[in-house]
């Protein structure tokens, strides 16, 4: 019982889900503060839809049939980065909202500096974590109120089910979490949000 709820706290607080949720949520909240259709549109291509896309790849892969889970961390990883940097790119040549902006630079750093993380420092830490974290911290800062105890409660239960299931240690699940919102602050401070 406790397995089957541990999965599916874990597919429903998939990062590309979450973040379609706190989009939509900003925009709805936000209006034209956060921006354009068009441009929430694209925001949801490059930050949910593309890394989305990294499972799929990895189960057609045949490199990565043998280590299906380690093949969806390394595409994932892959396909966050060129989702996140394709909406910087698309930020800035748009000139989209400073609210859009750090949404998209917020988890583009994030995704480097895991990127050095793991791979320079060959330390683990959990990008599920960090682009979970994220959105709930985004959320938390425009909403405040209430919506603070339902992204605690979420980051509770998926830190448990994470755990539980093993798909990261505490100090890994940690880590991520650490780096979003290190990351969320030095952003915020940078767009002056902060």
């Amino acid at each position: 019982m406790k397995e089957k709820a541990a999965r599916i706290v874990r597919i429903l607080t998939v990062p590309p889900l979450l973040t379609v949720f706190m989009l939509e949520i900003l925009y709805r909240r936000l209006g034209f503060a956060m921006g354009t259709p068009p441009e929430i549109m694209a925001a949801i291509g490059c930050l949910s839809v593309l890394p989305a896309c990294a499972y799929p790849i990895a189960q057609i892969k045949t490199e990565f049939r043998d280590n299906r889970r380690e093949g969806q961390r390394k595409m994932a990883f892959f396909m966050n980065l060129c989702g996140y940097l394709a909406a910087v790119i698309y930020g800035t040549t748009k000139n989209v909202s400073d609210v859009l902006m750090w949404i998209f630079v917020s988890y583009f750093i994030a995704a480097v500096v895991l990127t050095i993380i793991n791979r320079g420092f060959k330390t683990k830490a959990s990008g599920h974590a960090c682009s979970c974290v994220l959105p709930y911290l985004m959320l938390c800062y425009f909403l405040g109120g209430t919506v603070i105890a339902v992204c605690l409660f979420l980051y509770l239960i998926e830190f448990w089910a994470s755990v539980y299931l093993k798909r990261h240690t505490v100090s890994e699940f940690l880590t991520g979490s650490a780096v979003a919102a290190v990351v969320f602050g030095f952003t915020g401070l940078m767009f002056r949000f902060c």
